[in-house]
């Protein structure tokens, strides 16, 4: 069986996590910035490069072992984010993404998503739990270019609903993935 190189990771960092009344990626989690901890889970998966897109909030401060790309048009979504974090990147064998909101989420999952596409690197492959999907998702070499090509305003579960064919998921015991840490009360309920 060929084995392909682990696929690059982007952590989505860029957003001013208004409803949470604070930046998100400089929150704590066991001791941790939760961006520190979205890090930590892509090496831990044996993601290279890492790339960490930044925007409302400057992380060069958070000595991280990363490659920080800025978005200056941050307030237009999470979608110019990836596409910067894309751009940084030389032709990976898939981008695992990753957001700041989840800290929590279980080591193995991402292990396992990244083991995944490491074997079957042609699909696009996405945490099952419950019987619903979630997040992070890890898009092949083969989207890559659809994805970098969206328009600003396009949802990215689209293009991965409109190729279908790719998508493969891996159940896993982990809430965590559907779970979106957007306000102090999320936050006091993670703690």
């Amino acid at each position: 069986m060929i084995v392909t190189p682990a696929p690059a990771a982007i952590v989505l960092a860029a957003g001013a996590s208004t409803r949470m009344g604070q930046p998100k990626a400089l929150l704590e989690f066991h001791g941790r910035s939760f961006v520190r901890c979205a890090v930590e889970l892509a090496q831990r998966a044996g993601c290279a490069p890492i790339v960490v897109v930044t925007g409302a909030v400057d992380l060069a401060d958070q000595d991280l072992p990363v490659l920080l790309v800025h978005n200056p048009t941050w307030p237009q979504g999470q979608l110019g984010s990836l596409q910067r974090g894309l751009a940084a990147l030389d032709d990976p064998a898939g981008v695992l993404v990753l957001t700041v909101d989840r800290p929590h989420l279980a080591v193995a999952t991402v292990v396992t998503l990244v083991a995944a596409s490491r074997t079957s690197p042609q699909f696009s492959w996405q945490p099952l739990h419950n019987g619903r999907r979630g997040h992070p998702v890890i898009y092949p070499r083969s989207l890559l270019p659809l994805l970098a090509a969206l328009p600003p305003t396009a949802d990215p579960r689209e293009l991965l609903r409109s190729h279908e064919e790719l998508r493969r998921t891996i159940t896993v015991d982990d809430p965590a993935i559907h779970d979106n840490l957007d306000s102090p009360g999320d936050l006091a309920r993670l703690r």
